[in-house]
């Protein structure tokens, strides 16, 4: 055998083998994936509202011309800060809990500190986790600790999540 038929069998062994490799990587990150936190398709939420014990309620309703807030302002609502209320339903879940196995007051999930609404479907936020920094959310009758990436969106000031300034759409 040639030295360069050699060194072009090795090379294609090579390649097999980090693809190989590759495609195991991506099956063992797709395999160990977490589950979101609901099963809903933000395509297709109609309604959202948002309330929280420290904030002002927000009320958004999808239109034809896109997302509107109805409360606290009657204005187009600005569609990037709705998207990143509505990604808040896919946060990945970390742990599953047993509901009837935890005192809901005092992982703060009753009352919540924050309350989702998507269409019909209620999610409850409570308290973090003092070791992961998870938040407590129940959905249903699931009690869940999912990463608290999201609390800070819920705080919002109201006027931050519309698409135009709200003194300016008053005086007109």
């Amino acid at each position: 055998m040639r030295k360069s038929t050699r060194n072009l069998l090795l090379l294609a062994v090579l390649v097999t083998v980090l693809a190989a490799g590759v495609y195991a990587e991506l099956e063992h990150e797709q395999a160990s994936a977490r589950a979101p936190l609901t099963k809903l398709d933000p395509a297709t939420v109609q309604r959202l509202e948002v309330s929280c014990q420290t904030c002002r309620t927000r009320r958004f309703v999808r239109g034809a011309d896109g997302w509107r807030m109805l409360e606290p302002y009657a204005l187009p609502a600005d569609a990037d800060a709705v998207a990143h209320l509505l990604a808040i339903a896919h946060a990945p879940v970390s742990m599953r809990l047993e509901l009837r196995d935890y005192d809901l007051a005092k992982l703060g999930v009753s009352p919540p500190q924050f309350t989702l609404t998507f269409d019909d479907v209620v999610v409850t936020i409570g308290g973090e986790d003092s070791i992961e920094h998870d938040r407590y959310v129940r959905v249903g009758d699931e009690l869940l600790r999912v990463p608290d990436r999201f609390s800070a969106r819920l705080l919002e000031a109201p006027e931050r999540e519309l698409a135009v300034d709200p003194n300016s759409a008053q005086k007109q």
